[in-house]
């Protein structure tokens, strides 16, 4: 009757499909189709003028409730069978791979609806974990990473009689669990590594400790992720080229570009570039043309920004999360070169693709980035609020590798407004942190920081002290510009003018820390401008007032105090503006 096939179609869903209620109310075909139309006829339902199933009719209930209540009315056991049999249903269409979420989703019904009652079918869980598996591969492939952690959740309390398949599948949640920033991904993945070598795939053994490199790399701990950087790459030397060693590869080219090994990065990069190509490996491709490219810049080979723009084309064409870190890094290298404004943009860019496409870790990465920009560029609110947030998680425990240099900015800003005492906690707090990550990119600016922000506060020993160290590493003009306010207070200004001789690609920053040496602070207050540093900007600018009323020039110190004082008042730095306005009093 009419009752039967609307309780039947309840069970597939707002939506079902007339094959479907065939199939359930076990009638024939006409018999189902003159029902249905009655039931059209009554407005219960409503003929779908497309259909989500090929070659099947599709209909809908009109309102949810009807379908709610013709639900409830079935028996608990008779709902498990129902369920079962919409299953065999959608089974029978083939193609799996486009209806795994929907076949998983009526699995999933039998199995809680037969726990229910304390009986579950023996030949209900082989099927049930194959539709569970496939519905987490699919939701992995979309990168819905939550949604697949939870059909892989659901798949291994079933237990896996086959080891090989129960290993790939602990892997393949780990990943999830990581690209979905859960937490205790590592305890996920050092399981599945452990099972994966007990069951003889060292490919996918080696993924996984590359996978624990960059978690450990993120958390700001350099030691530990070289550690299974290292295993990994132990793992996969011996095996024939794969997706598993190619991305191996690529992650300790990575690396080595991240430690300023920029050769090696792309020796080692060119050879993933070139196993990725020969598998046909886009997001790999991706992968290695970004740390490629990043790496050539870092050479001073303007040429890389090429390959970081065709990795995220790539990337982007693929939906790849990797995308994400290509328009990050596209923002990095900008901002390496002096170029702050294009730089926002990237990062912006990238935080929305790491939400659009499921890149938890980096999409917390590049919005601490936006935090640094925000307060390079004026918006302290957003900046320092988001900043205080971050930093009191990260005073609670929490580890990350930009926490050095969140800290140094907070400290800028905290000096600005006449908090010293914090301005000193953040930056005795950074060291530390800046020191674990490791990485030149992280140690070296935050060196630099650290050294201007002692300085003026009147602790040159110890400045001058950290000005040497950040000076021995060799590193590129970018990381290096704090020195060039403090250089002659800390005896390092021969040592920093040769450092910027040696830089290989010359940089905006590069005629900023120049212009600071020479005590010509108009010309750097107007690279900043260009740069899009608008704090150093405004800085300048005061030095360059209190030059000119010193030399007399007092109309032209009026200018340059007032372009200055712009820029303090908006951001509430009281010691900029109590000194620019001491200052304004000479010139009146």
């Amino acid at each position: 009757d009419e009752k039967s096939l609307l309780q039947n179609a309840a069970v597939l869903g707002k939506l079902f499909w007339l094959g479907a209620a065939v199939a359930l109310a076990e009638v024939e075909r006409w018999a189902a189709e003159e029902r249905l139309h009655a039931l059209e006829r009554k407005e219960f339902l409503r003929r779908e003028r497309r259909t989500s199933v090929a070659g099947e009719v599709e209909y809908a209930f009109r309102h949810l409730l009807v379908r709610d209540v013709a639900y409830g009315q079935i028996p608990r056991a008779t709902r498990a069978e129902k369920h079962r049999v919409a299953a065999r249903w959608i089974e029978s269409l083939g193609r799996p791979e486009d209806h795994a979420e929907m076949l998983a989703h009526h699995y999933l019904r039998v199995l809680e609806l037969s726990r229910a009652v304390g009986q579950v079918a023996p030949d209900v869980v082989d099927p049930a974990r194959a539709a569970l598996t496939e519905a987490g591969d699919r939701a992995s492939s979309l990168n819905a990473c939550a949604a697949a952690v939870r059909f892989y959740d659901e798949a291994l309390a079933l237990g896996f009689r086959d080891r090989v398949d129960e290993a790939r599948v602990r892997f393949q949640r780990g990943k999830a669990l990581h690209l979905a920033g859960r937490e205790d991904p590592e305890r996920a993945l050092e399981e599945a590594r452990e099972a994966l070598l007990e069951s003889g795939d060292s490919e996918r053994a080696g993924e996984a400790d590359a996978l624990l490199a960059e978690l450990w790399w993120h958390r700001g701990d350099r030691e530990r992720s070289a550690r299974h950087l290292d295993r990994a790459r132990a793992t996969v030397e011996a095996l024939p080229p794969s997706a598993g060693k190619a991305h191996v590869l690529s992650q300790v080219s990575r690396y080595c570009m991240l430690a300023d090994e920029n050769e090696e990065a792309v020796r080692i990069g060119s050879e993933a570039l070139a196993m990725a190509e020969a598998l046909g490996l886009d997001e790999l491709r991706a992968h290695a043309l970004d740390n490629i490219g990043t790496a050539k810049v870092n050479l001073g080979d303007a040429s890389g920004l090429a390959d970081l723009e065709r990795s995220l084309e790539i990337a982007v064409a693929a939906r790849s999360p990797e995308a994400s870190r290509a328009a990050n890094n596209l923002g990095v290298t900008t901002w390496m070169l002096g170029d702050i404004r294009r730089s926002i943009v990237f990062i912006d860019e990238a935080v929305a693709i790491a939400e659009r496409l499921g890149n938890s870790p980096l999409g917390k990465y590049s919005r601490l980035i936006q935090v640094a920009q925000r307060i390079r560029v004026g918006d302290w609110d957003d900046g320092l609020q988001r900043a205080d947030e971050f930093l009191a998680a990260c005073d609670d425990g929490e580890q990350h590798y930009l926490e050095p240099d969140i800290r140094s900015r907070r400290a800028v800003a905290r000096l600005a407004r006449d908090d010293v005492d914090g301005a000193l906690d953040d930056i005795r707090k950074a060291l530390p942190a800046a020191r674990r990550a490791g990485d030149p990119q992280a140690l070296v600016p935050t060196l630099a920081a650290a050294t201007r922000l002692l300085v003026w506060v009147g602790d040159t020993d110890e400045a001058a002290s950290l000005a040497r160290e950040a000076l021995a590493m060799d590193p590129p003009s970018w990381t290096l510009i704090d020195l060039g306010w403090v250089a002659g207070d800390v005896h390092c200004a021969e040592e920093l003018a040769e450092a910027l001789e040696r830089h290989r690609l010359p940089t905006k920053w590069t005629d900023a820390a120049r212009a600071l040496l020479r005590d010509d602070f108009r010309a750097a207050a107007d690279v900043f401008y260009d740069i899009g540093e608008l704090h150093d900007e405004a800085l300048a600018r005061l030095r360059a007032a209190a030059q000119l009323v010193a030399d007399g020039r007092r109309a032209e110190a009026d200018e340059q105090l007032q372009r200055s004082l712009v820029f303090w008042r908006s951001v509430g730095a009281t010691r900029y503006i109590r000194e620019g306005e001491a200052l304004l009093a000479k010139t009146a």
